[in-house]
């Protein structure tokens, strides 16, 4: 019922390939991660070009523009209506809730007494 030396190796040869990949993988991420640093710097350093030099006028009035437009450093997401819809909602409850209470100070009060009959 053991397994045989063969299978083992194939076995220890898939996992140590899969090492390798996350290795890769853990790389690439790394290098992604260096190069938005190079970029939040490149920004950096063109914000502070556009800022006001010592005589008080500024790059932007004379004229010079960035040639480089600034690349945005966030992903875009994008709301699914179910979500929205459980928010708009939710505020739209909240909403009626404050309502009711302003509202309930200004109404009469319950009979509290028996009724005759």
């Amino acid at each position: 019922m053991g397994l045989s030396p063969e299978e083992i190796a194939k076995v220890k040869e898939e996992w140590e390939e899969r090492q390798r990949q996350k290795k890769k993988a853990e790389k690439g991420k790394a290098k992604e991660k260096e190069t938005e640093k190079e970029k939040d710097k490149v920004n950096e350093k063109e914000k502070e070009k556009v800022k006001v030099n010592d005589n008080g006028s500024s790059n932007v009035d004379r004229g010079e523009t960035n040639p480089i437009p600034p690349t945005p450093t966030h992903q875009r997401y994008t709301l699914h209506r179910d979500f929205f819809a459980m928010r708009l909602s939710e505020h739209r409850q909240r909403k009626r809730t404050a309502q009711a209470q302003e509202l309930a100070p200004r109404l009469p009060a319950t009979p509290r007494g028996n009724i005759p009959g």
